[in-house]
C-alpha cells in the first residue's frame, strides 16, 4: 500500500510500552511515520504489578512528546477489596501529581477481568473512584468488552481461540452484562470524560454507538485496531462515512502499537513492519478512496482475514480533529510536567509493595528491577 496523504500532524492516543529497552525503537517509528506525539497506556503487568515507571522515564526523555495514562494500582483488589474504590480515587489524584495526563483501565477485558477479582462497575465500590475522576476532569481511556463475536462459538475467529479469547464457556462475564454496568456509570456520572478504546466493540452497530454518543456528551471512541471493526466499516462505507463526519468531534486516532510486544511472553520488540501495517491501517481506511490492502502477514493478527478494506476518504479539517485536535481538547495541547519527587515516592511504595503482593501469591514471581531502575534514574536527573 502506498503512504496515506495526509499532511497533517497525528496524535496516537493508544501505544504501549512494556520494556524501557524499546525507547529507539518506538520512537523511530513514531519519528518514521510523522507521529508527532504518543499517549503511552499503562496496564497491569503480571510480574510487575505497574508499567508506569517505563512510561515515565520515557516521558522524562520526551517531555513534550510523550502523554501518559497510568494504570491503576491493582493490588487494591487483593488487599483491600470492599474499599478499592476509594483507594483509586487518591490514586488518581497521584498519579495527576506525578505528572500523569489521564487513566488507561484494561480491567474491562473479559480475560484481565476474570484474572483480576473486578467488582461490578457500576456497584458502589467503585463509586468514590468514578466520583473523583468526574470531579477531577481527569480523562480515562477504558477497554470494555471485546469484538462480539469472542462469545459465539460459532463464529470465533481460530486465532482469537489461540488467544485465550473465546469467552462464550459461561467463565467469562457477558459482554451485555458488561454494557450495561458500564452505562449506568456513565448515567451517575455524565460529566465522566472517558474514551472507549476500539470503538466500544460497537463498530457493526452504529445506531447503537450513536444513541449512546447523544445521550453522554463527554463521551469518545478511538479507532485503534481491532481489526474487526475495519471489516464491520467496509460493509457500508457510506454510512461509516456519515457516522465519522456527524461525530467527528468524538473519536481520536490511535494503533496500538506495542501491544503484540506486551503480549509477547517474554515480551518481544516493538517491530517496524507490524507497526507500519497498523499506521496503514487506520489512515488508509480515513484517508482513501475505495479499496485498500494492508501486506499480509505483517499485522499482529491482521493477516487471518482475505477481505479488502474500504477508505472513506475525509476531508482535511476532520482529519484534524481525529488525529490531533480531540486528544489536545480532552488531555492538553501539551503533556502535563512531571513532578520528580511525587515520582520518587511512588516508586518507594511499589518497591515495597511488588514483594508483598509475591508474598501474597508466592506462584507469581515478581519483578522490581524497573522500578529500581526508575529510582535510580529520577534519584540522579533534574
Amino acid at each position: 500500500m502506498d503512504s496515506p496523504l495526509s499532511s497533517v500532524k497525528i496524535i496516537d492516543c493508544h501505544i504501549h510500552y512494556p520494556h524501557s529497552s524499546l525507547m529507539s525503537d518506538l520512537v523511530a517509528i513514531l519519528d518514521q511515520h510523522h507521529i508527532s506525539r504518543c499517549n503511552i497506556v499503562c496496564t497491569p503487568h503480571r510480574t510487575r504489578l505497574s508499567l508506569i515507571p517505563e512510561a515515565l522515564m520515557l516521558k522524562a526523555h520526551y517531555p513534550e512528546k510523550v502523554y501518559v495514562y497510568g494504570g491503576l494500582d491493582t493490588s487494591s483488589f487483593f488487599m483491600q477489596p470492599e474499599t478499592c474504590g476509594q483507594f483509586f480515587a487518591s490514586y488518581v489524584e497521584k498519579l495527576s501529581e506525578m505528572g500523569c495526563d489521564g487513566v488507561k483501565m484494561i480491567e474491562g477485558k473479559p480475560d484481565m477481568r476474570k484474572t483480576l477479582p473486578v467488582p461490578d462497575f457500576d456497584s458502589p465500590v467503585y463509586e468514590p473512584y468514578w466520583a473523583k475522576m468526574e470531579e477531577m476532569g481527569f480523562p480515562l481511556l477504558f477497554h470494555v468488552n471485546d469484538p462480539e463475536e469472542f462469545w459465539d462459538a460459532d463464529r470465533v475467529p481460530e486465532w482469537a481461540i489461540q488467544q485465550g479469547w473465546f469467552y462464550g464457556d459461561g467463565s467469562f462475564i457477558n459482554n451485555e452484562v458488561q454494557y450495561n454496568q458500564v452505562i449506568h456509570v456513565m448515567e451517575r456520572h455524565p460529566g465522566l470524560k472517558v474514551v472507549f478504546a476500539h470503538f466500544f466493540f460497537l463498530s457493526a452497530q452504529l445506531e447503537r454507538l450513536a444513541a449512546y454518543l447523544e445521550r453522554f456528551p463527554n463521551m469518545h471512541i478511538d479507532l485503534t485496531p481491532g481489526i474487526e471493526m475495519y471489516h464491520n466499516f467496509a460493509h457500508d462505507p457510506q454510512k461509516t462515512r456519515d457516522f465519522f463526519i456527524k461525530y467527528q468531534d468524538r473519536i481520536l486516532y490511535g494503533t496500538d502499537i506495542g501491544a503484540k510486544a506486551l503480549l509477547g511472553n517474554p515480551p518481544s520488540g516493538i517491530e517496524p513492519l507490524e507497526s507500519r501495517a497498523r499506521i496503514h491501517l487506520v489512515r488508509g481506511f480515513l484517508e482513501r478512496q475505495g479499496t485498500f490492502r494492508v501486506d499480509e502477514g505483517q499485522g499482529f493478527l491482521f493477516g487471518k482475514f482475505a477481505a479488502e478494506f474500504q477508505g472513506i476518504q475525509l476531508p482535511e479539517t476532520i482529519l484534524a480533529k481525529i488525529y490531533q485536535g480531540n486528544f489536545e481538547r480532552l488531555t492538553g495541547i501539551l503533556p502535563r510536567r512531571l513532578n520528580k519527587d511525587a515520582i520518587l515516592a511512588e516508586l518507594e511504595r511499589l518497591s515495597f509493595i511488588i514483594p508483598a503482593m509475591g508474598a501474597a501469591q508466592p506462584e507469581v514471581p515478581t519483578d522490581t528491577s524497573m522500578v529500581e531502575d526508575a529510582l535510580a534514574y529520577f534519584r540522579t536527573h533534574k
